[in-house]
């Protein structure tokens, strides 16, 4: 699906998620070709304007985000840029996924979600863990440790309430 049909209700998530595109190509670009500075950091820029201080949200452009990310009501959304978001994933408002600072004040690794992952309103995913593919975050949920394939989690250190038998560990590991 295109990104027009995954976000069709809203203007503004499509103009953020082509505007990340955009962006990301030319992250990816500028270290690669060191000419394309030229173009590349202008349009680094005028994203970074656009998305922080117009949409208020935080989608830095050097994250790895797979094919399909739906933004419902973007504002307030935090990602940091170290982390890895799969296909076909939706996030909420307010969302924060970042890294945890070691005791040595270094930033710690980001998470890395799987395919098919919702994150609800609110959750807060923090520190070196992955989520597993067709994980479902409940609003307001703390995650701080290893999200299994097909769970569903809640609660301010979250814990798992329901997991899909239909889904089988080791099917599909992320990378």
């Amino acid at each position: 699906m295109t990104v027009l049909k995954k976000n069709q209700s809203d203007f503004r998530q499509q103009l953020i998620i082509r505007l990340y595109r955009i962006a990301h190509w030319a992250s990816v670009t500028r270290k690669i070709l060191i000419f394309s500075w030229f173009i590349t950091v202008p349009i680094l820029v005028a994203y970074r304007i656009v998305t922080e201080w117009f949409f208020q949200l935080e989608l830095p452009a050097a994250t790895k985000i797979g094919r399909g990310l739906i933004i419902d009501h973007g504002f307030a959304l935090v990602v940091n840029k170290h982390s890895i978001i799969g296909d076909d994933c939706r996030l909420r408002h307010c969302v924060t996924i970042g890294c945890k600072i070691n005791p040595d004040g270094t930033q710690g690794a980001s998470p890395r979600i799987g395919n098919r992952v919702d994150v609800g309103a609110g959750a807060i995913i923090i520190g070196d863990i992955t989520i597993g593919h067709d994980a479902v975050i409940g609003g307001g949920a703390v995650v701080t440790k290893d999200v299994p394939e097909g769970a569903v989690v809640v609660g301010n250190r979250a814990r798992v309430i329901k997991q899909n038998p239909q889904i089988h560990a080791g099917v599909g590991q992320l990378s």
